[in-house]
C-alpha cells in the first residue's frame, strides 16, 4: 500500500486558439495551472476530520473554490495552513506555448496539452520523491477526473518519457522517480482531499489572472495564506523550481505589477520552510 497520495486538480482551460490577449479582449483564460496536495496515507482520516470542521464552520456541502465566495475561501485557506500536506504547482502561459502548439495540432491538442503541463507537476513530485528517497510505488498518483480525458493515454505519455534514453528535456528524467500505473483519475465528489489540489490550482490561478471584473488585479490573498505549504530548497526556502513550475519562467510570461513582484519573491531565497 502507497505511503503517500498526490492529489492533483488543474484551474483554466485548454483552449490554445482562443485565449485572451489583455483583459479587454475576449477568449478563454489566458492560463492553465495545475495545483497538487501531497499527504501522508495514514493521515487521511484525521484530514478529511478537519475539512469536515471547515464545511460545517463555513456552512457549505463542500469545499471546491467555484462554490465558495470570497470569505469562505479565505478562511479555508487559511485553515488550510494549519493542515499537514505540501502543495506543489506548474503554470503554463498559453501565448509562451510557441512552435508546440503546430505539434499537437489536431483533434486531440487540448488531451496533448493538459498531458503536457500534467507532466511538469509530475515532474516536481518526482523530484521531491527522489530527494527524499521515496520509492516510486510508494505515492498514489490522483486526478480530479476531468470530463472525457484519456488518462491511459496520459499513463503512456509519463510511461514513453521517463524511460526515453535521449530525452528532449534533462528534467524528464527525474520522472522515473514516480510509477505511472500509480496514477488515476476520480470525480471530485468521490474523494474529498480532492479539494486541497483544487485550492492549491485556484489559489495560484487567482493569484495571476487579470481579468475586467478585478480591474487587472488578481486576487493574491489565498496564496499568500497558503505559501508556507509548497515544498521548496530546505536551504533557502525558495519555492520556484522546487515547488512551482513556471514553465518558460516569469520573464518569457511577460507577467507584470503585483504579479510579477509575487512570483520574483518565489524564486528568492525565503524563511518559509516547509513545516508540520
Amino acid at each position: 500500500m502507497a505511503k503517500y497520495i498526490f492529489f492533483i486538480d488543474e484551474s483554466g482551460d485548454q483552449d490554445l486558439d482562443r485565449f485572451r490577449a489583455g483583459i479587454s479582449t475576449k477568449g478563454s483564460e489566458p492560463f492553465l495551472v495545475f495545483g497538487g496536495a501531497l499527504i501522508v496515507a495514514s493521515e487521511r482520516e484525521s484530514l478529511e476530520e478537519q475539512l469536515q470542521a471547515i464545511q460545517e464552520r463555513i456552512g457549505k456541502n463542500t469545499l471546491h473554490c467555484s462554490d465558495l465566495n470570497h470569505l469562505q475561501r479565505s478562511f479555508y485557506a487559511r485553515s488550510a495552513k494549519n493542515m499537514h500536506f505540501l502543495a506543489f504547482g506548474a503554470v503554463s502561459k498559453k501565448a509562451t506555448v510557441g512552435g508546440y502548439k503546430s505539434e499537437i495540432e489536431g483533434p486531440q491538442q487540448a488531451e496533448y496539452y493538459y498531458n503536457k503541463c500534467a507532466q511538469y507537476l509530475l515532474e516536481r513530485i518526482a523530484d521531491f520523491a527522489k530527494v527524499n528517497e521515496i520509492k516510486p510505488e510508494d505515492i498514489r498518483i490522483v486526478f480530479e477526473k476531468k470530463g472525457k480525458h484519456n488518462y491511459e493515454q496520459l499513463r503512456n505519455f509519463i510511461s514513453r518519457i521517463r524511460t526515453d534514453p535521449a530525452p528532449k528535456y534533462r528534467s524528464s528524467k527525474v520522472l522515473r522517480h514516480i510509477d505511472p500505473r500509480m496514477i488515476e483519475a476520480v470525480a471530485k465528489n468521490d474523494d474529498r482531499l480532492l479539494c486541497l489540489a483544487d485550492l492549491v490550482a485556484h489559489a495560484i490561478f487567482v493569484s495571476l489572472s487579470e481579468t475586467k471584473t478585478n480591474f487587472g488585479i488578481p486576487e493574491q490573498r489565498y496564496f499568500r495564506e497558503i505559501k508556507p505549504k509548497f515544498w521548496c530548497d530546505p536551504k533557502t526556502g525558495r519555492i520556484a523550481k522546487w515547488g512551482i513550475k513556471f514553465i518558460k519562467g516569469p520573464v518569457a510570461m511577460e507577467l507584470r505589477g503585483e504579479t510579477m513582484r509575487m512570483v520574483n519573491k518565489l524564486y528568492k531565497p525565503n524563511e518559509a520552510l516547509i513545516k508540520k
